[in-house]
């Protein structure tokens, strides 16, 4: 049985493959496997001499059929029983704590500020209402599946199980992004078009492309703002996608389109004296 699953976890290990995909052919190799220790245990159970062996190999078989079905439950439905004892036995045996809660705490996260377009005063930077045209929407599309070839970017909640983004979601009582918080674009930029603040972004500076349209900025509307202030992009981030939520019976899985949340550095312009 340990030779069947190790042979599989070999072969799955040179593809990318996420984890509930490899849980799901484990279990069900598990499944098939496991029945090797009630043939040892049949065997064994017909000799006297053998019986203790026979009978810990049928503990062992029931045992790990008790855990296959839960596997089963976990990995094929979205149900979830009172019987599981799966999270004591993992705190039991230690697991990684730590690094399960800095997942979580990054699902958690509501924002990830960097650097991308420089270093702003948080007290001049104003929220905007952005539109996003069918043709940015498919530039936005683009660029999310460019990141995640390039390995910038996750779309599997920061590899935690249901369990662990059910705790997320209800701490934040907020929908669980399978990208994690919202994600700061690598490079983005604020490009006037006539009388229209397009939201530019992409890899880098090489790659531009027009995400969105800025529509409101703060309460003005944006003839108003350009008239008074400069403006710049100080933080653009990708919100969206496929997230997760609690439903009555277990999380309920739903996916939106991705979309931006832009935020504009501004400074009044300067006035010229008059005479």
């Amino acid at each position: 049985m340990l030779t069947a699953l190790d042979l599989l976890n070999r072969m799955l290990s040179y593809f990318n493959i996420q984890d509930k995909a490899k849980g799901k052919a484990f279990t069900v190799v598990a499944f098939g496997a496991n029945f090797f220790l009630l043939y040892q245990a049949i065997r064994h159970l017909r000799y006297p001499g053998f019986r203790l062996a026979g009978t810990l190999f049928l503990l062992a078989f029931f045992v790990l059929l008790y855990f296959i079905v839960l596997n089963f439950i976990y990995y094929y439905t979205d149900k979830q029983l009172k019987w599981d004892i799966s999270p004591k036995v993992e705190k039991a045996l230690g697991g990684n704590p730590q690094a399960m809660r800095a997942a979580e705490q990054q699902l958690a996260r509501t924002s990830q500020t960097g650097a991308a377009s420089g270093l702003f005063d948080e007290d001049r930077v104003l929220p905007t209402s952005v539109a996003i045209a069918p043709a940015q929407q498919e530039n936005l599309n683009a660029l999310v599946a460019t990141l995640q070839a390039q390995g910038a970017l996750t779309v599997d909640y920061q590899g935690l199980d249901e369990r662990a983004v059910a705790r997320v979601a209800r701490q934040t009582k907020q929908p669980v992004m399978a990208i994690g918080g919202p994600f700061e674009l690598p490079f983005y930029a604020l490009q006037p078009v006539g009388a229209d603040l397009v939201v530019m972004g992409g890899l880098n500076a090489l790659t531009p492309m027009p995400l969105a349209t800025v529509t409101r900025v703060g309460l003005m509307p944006v003839a108003a703002a350009l008239a008074d202030y400069d403006l710049a992009a100080a933080h653009v981030y990708l919100t969206g996608g496929e997230v997760m939520q609690p439903g009555r019976s277990g999380l309920i899985k739903q996916t939106t389109p991705y979309t931006l949340t832009v935020q504009l550095a501004y400074s009044p312009k300067a006035r010229m004296a008059t005479p």
